[in-house]
């Protein structure tokens, strides 16, 4: 099994590792996993297709991550002003989430297991301020899937770069911006040394969930229990990994005040703007692809239905 990021990263990293010490702790003689960190295999965007070819036996990933070749799986891996992470995780385990995943995913010979919840995603890292909208236009910023195809309704020209690339080309000035993860993983990245203000909090990612992929003859292979014991521990994960980054995103942003940078909220003026692109967005998704449209029908219909609870649980 391979991670898609280094084992020593905040959240994403640290679950992968997690996860294999746990399976190995509780697989005895039954079931025993081999970790490598990103990149030690295979290139961390090659672990779809690896596992797909049976080279790797599983991968930690994320779904945004094949985006490109399956668009309805972005929703399983972030939703631009989507449920909050227990509301995200009611769906896919409540609300018919996981089956239509694992449907999509069934015909490329792999099979999805949800493996660690995220919590909210910052907003980004910007070399100016964001007042109103018009402050977007014609800005180079670095945004990914979704939530990038929103920012150029919003007048933004969005830039693909890996995570490596962030950190030298807004240093540069290439970008003017950009969004990457939660405080603690961005604390890894030095972003508070090349981007003076920081927006909190994330409109386009409120909760993520990362994957782990197996290979299907792989998982048809294995008994009930051993399926059932991988299935356990990556919904322990969930648990452990969102309740181990709470502290660390606090300290982090604590750290960047200390370092000058300046903390901001997105005026309303400019929120209005991005759920209204995120709205024309999910729209053409939908209109263009029919496992998109069941994807996002399925989220949809679960908040409709959980809305009544959903709403005044923050009052």
């Amino acid at each position: 099994m391979q991670s898609a990021w280094p084992l020593t990263l905040p959240a994403s990293g640290q679950n992968a590792q997690h996860f294999a010490d746990r399976l190995n702790v509780k697989g005895a003689d039954s079931l025993k996993v081999k970790l490598y960190s990103a990149g030690k295999l295979v290139p961390p965007l090659q672990i779809f297709d690896a596992v797909q070819q049976g080279s790797l036996d599983a991968g930690y990933t994320t779904p945004l991550y094949v985006a490109g070749r399956f668009p309805a799986v972005q929703l399983f891996g972030g939703v631009p002003f989507g449920p909050d992470a227990m509301d995200y995780l009611g769906w896919v385990y409540n609300g018919g989430g996981l089956e239509i995943w694992r449907e999509i995913y069934a015909k490329q010979g792999v099979v999805p297991v949800p493996c660690g919840l995220m919590d909210a995603e910052a907003g980004g890292w910007y070399t100016f301020e964001i007042n109103s909208p018009e402050d977007l236009q014609g800005k180079k910023v670095r945004f990914a899937g979704l939530a990038g195809e929103v920012m150029k309704k919003a007048g933004a020209s969005v830039v693909l770069l890996s995570g490596g690339d962030i950190y030298p080309n807004l240093e540069r000035g290439v970008i003017d911006g950009t969004e990457f993860s939660m405080p603690a993983i961005d604390r890894d990245m030095g972003f508070e040394k090349v981007a003076r203000y920081y927006y909190l909090p994330g409109w386009h990612q409120p909760a993520a969930i990362n994957e782990l992929i197996v290979n299907k003859r792989k998982w048809d292979a294995m008994s009930d229990a051993q399926r059932g014991m991988i299935e356990d521990t990556c919904r322990e994960t969930h648990i452990w990994s969102i309740t181990s980054t709470t502290l660390q995103n606090a300290e982090a942003i604590a750290g960047f005040k200390a370092a000058g940078t300046e903390i901001r909220s997105f005026p309303e003026e400019v929120m209005s703007v991005f759920r209204q692109a995120t709205a024309e967005v999910m729209a053409e998704q939908a209109a263009e692809d029919p496992d998109f449209k069941r994807v996002w029908e399925s989220l949809q219909s679960y908040r409709e239905r959980t809305s009544l609870w959903s709403s005044h649980k923050s009052d």
